[in-house]
């Protein structure tokens, strides 16, 4: 669910939608992933999306994406931080969401077990393969997302972030991180914790963690301390650990000039 990439065939998306700002969209906030209702593929819907910045692409259930005419016409190797799987997809598909649309889309038609075992009434994962298009304000204490370019307070923490097998990617003094909406515990990569306390479930099996306490730092600000997960050997790359959307009261991705905000 959180980790989810797309491997060495991801490509980041040029064209960045960074118009003005559109009205707020309305979403819910459960158990920390935002929710989204009005989604529409090729067409059909509405149906009720998890948003998750982790997840390099959008995914359906195959069932569902048979269900509207879509067919599988790749296989791929899925990467997520219990190991790899092997799974179908298919590309040039059309998302709408209220007065967006981003066309030639890809999803993977896997991973909705997983969510299901959180979220049994989400149909699908919208993934960096559509976010990364818009800059984007995702206020979790107000309820909404906003699409378009933002002036916020200059008083906000504004840090830089590079994108990693098309995930958003940003420095802490925790390392480099996944800005993770679909994580629920910040996750630390390749550390070793005094015992094994949980299993983790991830689309590609179950990997058995521990846990350490832990400081998150962003631009000399503390925003969180506590426990975080941690996995001695992840096949993620490129990054150190996930961070939560839910630890922040409001997080703007400005993807036009490779920034965040953070509040």
């Amino acid at each position: 669910m959180h980790t989810f990439r797309f491997g060495e065939q991801a490509a980041l998306i040029a064209m960045l939608a960074a118009g003005p700002a559109c009205a707020g969209i309305r979403i819910q906030i459960a158990r920390g992933h935002p929710i989204i209702d009005g989604i529409y593929v090729n067409g059909h819907g509405p149906y009720r999306f998890m948003v998750d910045t982790g997840a390099t692409l959008n995914h359906l259930d195959l069932a569902m994406a048979q269900s509207i005419g879509l067919k599988p016409t790749f296989r791929t190797e899925l990467t997520a931080s219990s190991g790899t799987a092997i799974v179908t997809g298919a590309s040039g598909i059309r998302v709408t969401v209220d007065t967006l649309q981003a066309d030639e889309q890809t999803f993977l038609f896997a991973g909705l077990d997983v969510v299901h075992r959180v979220h049994p009434d989400v149909q699908g994962v919208l993934g960096e393969e559509f976010l990364s298009r818009f800059d984007y304000l995702l206020d979790l204490r107000g309820k909404r997302i906003e699409f378009g370019k933002q002036e916020l307070e200059e008083a906000k923490t504004r840090v830089p972030f590079q994108t990693i097998t098309g995930r958003p990617v940003v420095p802490t003094s925790l390392g480099n991180l996944v800005l993770d909406s679909g994580a629920s515990l910040l996750t630390l990569f390749g550390v070793q914790a005094a015992a094994v306390t949980r299993e983790l479930i991830t689309m590609t099996g179950s990997v058995k963690v521990g846990m350490v306490a832990s400081k998150l730092i962003i631009d000399g600000r503390m925003f969180w301390h506590g426990r975080a997960v941690t996995i001695p050997h992840s096949a993620e790359s490129g990054a150190t650990g996930l961070l939560p959307v839910s630890l922040f009261k409001a997080v703007y991705v400005c993807n036009s000039e490779q920034y965040m905000v953070f509040n």
